[in-house]
């Protein structure tokens, strides 16, 4: 079920249809619209509505770009840190199975010579 919710963008109003549940967020992404068109506005001084709002996009898609980019290098890093611990991990096992085939050896060799010195006697 569609909803409609009143928006105040840069001094004019507007209708605006979200889905049911959603009148809230939308009011919140306004809100950040409206921050950033004010934002922009001291920066350059009052502009045609049309060009306030292409440079309010242009702000939101360039700051969406670079968190586009942030989130891929953080899943390179998670992928290369993941990639490390599996590394380690895998040293870790071989380690004890190292560890286990010097005790197997060792246990080996101590019944050889427990049957050597039987074999002597």
């Amino acid at each position: 079920m569609s909803k409609t919710v009143l928006a105040h963008v840069y001094g004019k109003e507007y209708t605006l249809a979200c889905d049911a549940g959603q009148e809230q967020h939308l009011g919140k992404l306004v809100q950040e619209i409206n921050a950033r068109s004010m934002q922009l506005e001291k920066a350059v001084g009052k502009l045609p509505e049309p060009l306030m709002l292409l440079y309010t996009a242009l702000m939101v898609a360039d700051e969406l770009y670079d968190t586009k980019r942030e989130l891929a290098r953080s899943r390179e890093e998670l992928a290369h840190t993941r990639q490390q611990v599996e590394e380690v991990g895998d040293d870790a096992r071989l380690a004890q199975l190292e560890e286990e085939v010097a005790e197997n050896l060792h246990a080996i060799a101590t019944r050889i010579e427990g049957l050597a010195d039987k074999l002597s006697a």
